[in-house]
């Protein structure tokens, strides 16, 4: 027989590695949430009060983050309804809880290739630019947090303070790339494209002044709902912090999601927390508690609204897909 021989796929061993980290990271997770059994029984027996406040700031929260998204949407010059920009963040935002590897960034792309004719490209370039604002904004006010703890509170981390500045020397280089050179950017950068397309989609941003002034007040208002948050979470467990501790211990825990390895981060994110409320001086479990507490009032929050918005964003997709279809024929 003179048949082609069927070439065997290849296995994925990015998924199959991803997902293998995944059951392992649940496992842990829910051994030692079994071990803490008592303490965290606590979080299923908050007051109606509390559960409000928790859900109320986690809203807020929510709804600044789709209203930056539409911030950074407006550099498109396109017409955008309340499906466009608060739809699509809800949705990818409750996808982002069981895909991984920033698979939500990714079907926002192609939400807004489809619908929207935007380049793929364009979109992510823009929203990695934005990430690299986001980690700025957020070492920055770790710095200022560290500083607080250290003077009112005479706490000095220094595995907190190495991690910090090398962040802040990264994210300095990266400026100085993006800035000096973002015309005629290094070979390096040339080289991989995700990290061309960030700094493109970084000085982008600078150069809108307009927009980058509604991003920080965006940003800003933002973490403000989101300190409330944790320092509820915090108060639910048992512990009263101050205002810097609530700034130090959110975006310590932001950032633990940058690089989203598994799904949601899960375990990760409550490991992050644990062991920067152990530098701090409090227990392990503590920053566990407070993790998955947050993290449920979130995921509530994005898994009904991304609910309520799912049907008309996949309505639009698949009217975009038919008029593509009709257009071919």
């Amino acid at each position: 027989m003179n048949g082609a021989t069927p070439q065997k796929s290849r296995p994925n061993w990015k998924k199959i590695v991803t997902m293998a980290l995944f059951v392992v990271l649940i496992a842990l997770l829910a051994w030692y949430v079994w071990q803490n059994r008592a303490d965290m029984a606590r979080l299923l027996s908050l007051d109606a009060g509390t559960v409000a406040l928790l859900l109320l700031f986690a809203f807020c929260g929510c709804v600044m983050n789709c209203v930056y998204h539409r911030i950074v949407l407006s550099t498109f010059r396109v017409p955008l309804s309340l499906v466009d920009w608060m739809g699509v963040v809800m949705v990818a935002n409750t996808m982002a809880y069981v895909l991984p590897l920033r698979a939500d960034l990714v079907f926002s792309a192609a939400y807004y290739k489809k619908v929207k004719g935007l380049a793929y490209t364009r979109s992510v370039s823009i929203a990695a630019g934005n990430i690299v604002f986001g980690v700025t904004f957020s070492l920055l006010e770790i710095l200022v947090a560290l500083i607080c703890c250290g003077l009112k509170d005479g706490l000095w981390p220094l595995p907190l303070w190495l991690l910090t500045m090398g962040g802040l020397v990264c994210v300095a280089v990266f400026w100085v790339v993006a800035l000096v050179l973002g015309e005629k950017p290094p070979a390096f950068v040339r080289k991989y494209r995700i990290l061309r397309e960030t700094v493109e989609g970084f000085v982008q941003l600078l150069k809108d002044r307009r927009m980058l002034l509604q991003v920080v007040g965006c940003l800003a208002a933002n973490h403000c709902f989101h300190l409330l948050l944790y320092m509820v979470c915090f108060h639910a467990v048992g512990m009263e912090i101050t205002i810097y501790e609530a700034l130090l211990y959110n975006r310590m825990s932001w950032l633990s999601t940058i690089l989203t390895i598994v799904p949601g981060n899960i375990g990760i994110k409550e490991a992050v927390m644990g062991t920067v409320t152990g530098l701090m001086g409090s227990l392990f479990q503590n920053g566990v508690m407070v993790s998955l507490l947050q993290r449920v009032t979130i995921m509530i929050i994005y898994i009904v609204c991304g609910t309520a918005f799912a049907w008309p964003v996949f309505r639009r997709m698949k009217q975009a897909d038919a008029a593509a279809e009709a257009n071919h024929e």
